[in-house]
C-alpha cells in the first residue's frame, strides 16, 4: 500500500514538473522565457495535488502521524556525546561569541556586504537555519544566544514561580508580532540609508528577549514570545531528527513532528506572517510590482511596502480562513479552533517557499560571507585568507533553479495536504474527514498556483 501511495504522489509531481518551465531565478537575476502558457503549468501543478488528494482519499485510510509513538533513543556511546554537558556548553559559549560578534559588526556604519553582521542575519541565519531545521532538527534550542543568556542568568526559577505567569490567552502572538517586525526589517527596509541600524535592533531585542524571561520564565518567554525560536521550532517538526524526553537523539517518521504542534492562540498568526512575507518577498521582485513601485522613493516607499507585506499577509490568511470557515460548516462548531487544529499543516508549505524563493539567495549571495569572515568589521583585514574571494555566479544555472523551485511548491504542498489529511482521518468519521478536506485542498491549489506564477516572474 506504501508503495501505491508513494506511486500516486510521485506521479502527480512528475505532471507537474513535466508541464512546467524556467522562471525567476531568485537570487541570479533574471529568469527563462517559458516554453509553455502559465495556465499549463498551473493547471499541472492543481492536477498533481487533485491526485494526491484522491490517492490519499483511497489508500491512507488509519492515521499515521496522530498515532505514532514517540521514538525512544538507546544510550549508546554515540548518544553519551551528543548529550554531552561539556561540547553543549562549549557550543553554546561560541554561538554567544559569535552573536557578539555579528552584533558588532552590524552596528558598525558600513554598507551591507561590507561586515558580516548583515550576510550573517539575513542569509546564514534566517535562511540557512531555516534549512538546518528541516533537515537535521532543532539546533536554534542549543545555538540560540537568548536561551543561554538565560540559563546565565538563572531566569529558570528553578527555585519558585516566575514573577507572572505566562497568560495563556497570548498564546504565540508575542512571536508572531516580533517576527513580523523582523521580516518588515528585511523586506521594506526602511532603513536603507542609516547603515548600523540592525546592530541596535539586535540588542534592543536581546533586551526585550531578556525582560520576557525575568517576568514570565526562560521556558515560557522563548517558546511563546521570542519570534525566531517559535518559528524555527515549527520548522524542526518537519525533520526525521528530534530528541526523546532523555534528551537522546532520536530518528521519526518526516513530517511525523507535526502531529504534536500544540493547536496555541496566535499559531495561525505566526504560520500566516512566515507564509505571507515569503509570498511578498517573491511578489517584489517581479516586473509588475518593480514597475508599480519605480517611482516611489523614500518614506512613500516604505508605507507602500508595508501596506503590500500587510495585504499579502492578509489574502493568505483570508484564504485560509474562508477554507476552515467551509471545514466547519462540515464538522459544527467556531472556525478559529478549527483553524488551530489544522494551522500545522501550512508548515510544509512554508519550508517550501522558503526553499523555492531563498535556496539559491543561500548560495550564492551566502558565499559573500566567507570573505567576509576573513574581515567581520570592514577593516581591511584577511585573517583567513578568503577576503578577496569573489561570488561564483556560475554554481547554479537558472533552468536548475527553476526545475528546484518547482519541486518544492509541489511537494510541499502534498506534504501539506498529507499532514492535513492524516490529522483529519484521525479527528473525524473517514467520509465526514475527506469533506472537510475540499476547502482546504482547494486553497492549496490556490497558494501553489500563486506561488508558481509570482517565481515565474
Amino acid at each position: 500500500m506504501k508503495r501505491r501511495i508513494a506511486a500516486a504522489l510521485g506521479a502527480g509531481t512528475a505532471l507537474t514538473v513535466l508541464a512546467a518551465r524556467p522562471a525567476l531565478a531568485h537570487g541570479l537575476g533574471g529568469r527563462v522565457d517559458l516554453p509553455v502558457p502559465r495556465w499549463l503549468f498551473v493547471f499541472g501543478a492543481a492536477t498533481a495535488l487533485v491526485v494526491s488528494f484522491v490517492a490519499l482519499s483511497v489508500l491512507w485510510t488509519t492515521p499515521r502521524f496522530e498515532d505514532a509513538d514517540p521514538p525512544e533513543g538507546r544510550w549508546t556511546a554515540l548518544q553519551r556525546v551528543l548529550t554531552s554537558r561539556p561540547l553543549e556548553w562549549t557550543i553554546r559559549l561560541l554561538s554567544l561569541a559569535a552573536f557578539v560578534l555579528v552584533t558588532g559588526a552590524a552596528a558598525l556604519p558600513r554598507e551591507p556586504t561590507e561586515t558580516v553582521g548583515p550576510v550573517v542575519v539575513f542569509i546564514w541565519f534566517w535562511v540557512g537555519l531555516a534549512f538546518v531545521s528541516a533537515l537535521f532538527g532543532d539546533w536554534w534550542a542549543t545555538l540560540s544566544p537568548f536561551d543561554t543568556i538565560g540559563r546565565l542568568l538563572q531566569l529558570d526559577y528553578a527555585e519558585g514561580r516566575p514573577p507572572r505567569e505566562y497568560p495563556s490567552a497570548l498564546g504565540l502572538w508575542p512571536a508572531s508580532v516580533l517576527l513580523f517586525g523582523f521580516v518588515w526589517l528585511e523586506l521594506v527596509d526602511p532603513f536603507a540609508d542609516r547603515p548600523g541600524t540592525l546592530g541596535f535592533l539586535i540588542i534592543g531585542y536581546t533586551v526585550l528577549t531578556t525582560v520576557g524571561m525575568g517576568v514570565f520564565g526562560r521556558r515560557a518567554w522563548l517558546e511563546h514570545g521570542e519570534a525566531f525560536g517559535a518559528y524555527l521550532h515549527l520548522i524542526s517538526r518537519i525533520s526525521p531528527f528530534a530528541r526523546d524526553d532523555e534528551g537522546r537523539v532520536v530518528l521519526r517518521t518526516p513530517l511525523s513532528g507535526l502531529a504534536t504542534v500544540p493547536a496555541r492562540r496566535g499559531l495561525v498568526a505566526l504560520v500566516i506572517v512566515a507564509l505571507g512575507s515569503t509570498t511578498f518577498d517573491g511578489l517584489s521582485r517581479t516586473g509588475w510590482w518593480l514597475d508599480s513601485t519605480a517611482t516611489f522613493i523614500g518614506w512613500q516607499r516604505t508605507l507602500v511596502f508595508t501596506l503590500g507585506l500587510l495585504s499579502t499577509c492578509v489574502v493568505v490568511g483570508a484564504v485560509y480562513a474562508v477554507a476552515m470557515m467551509a471545514a466547519a460548516r462540515v464538522v459544527g462548531g467556531e472556525w478559529q479552533p478549527l483553524a488551530r487544529t489544522f494551522a500545522h499543516s501550512l508548515v510544509p508549505i512554508v519550508l517550501a517557499y522558503v526553499v523555492a524563493h531563498y535556496f539559491s539567495f543561500l548560495l550564492i549571495e551566502g558565499q559573500i560571507g566567507l570573505a567576509r569572515l576573513s574581515d567581520p568589521f570592514g577593516q581591511g583585514w584577511d585573517l583567513f585568507g578568503t577576503a578577496d574571494r569573489e561570488v561564483n555566479l556560475t554554481l547554479l544555472s537558472p533552468t536548475f533553479v527553476w526545475y528546484v523551485q518547482v519541486f518544492a511548491i509541489v511537494a510541499g504542498h502534498i506534504a501539506g495536504v498529507m499532514v492535513a489529511h492524516d490529522r483529519a482521518i484521525a479527528r473525524y468519521e473517514r467520509v465526514q474527514a475527506i469533506r472537510t478536506q475540499y476547502a482546504l485542498l482547494a486553497a492549496m491549489i490556490a497558494f501553489t498556483a500563486g506561488g508558481l506564477l509570482i517565481l515565474s516572474g
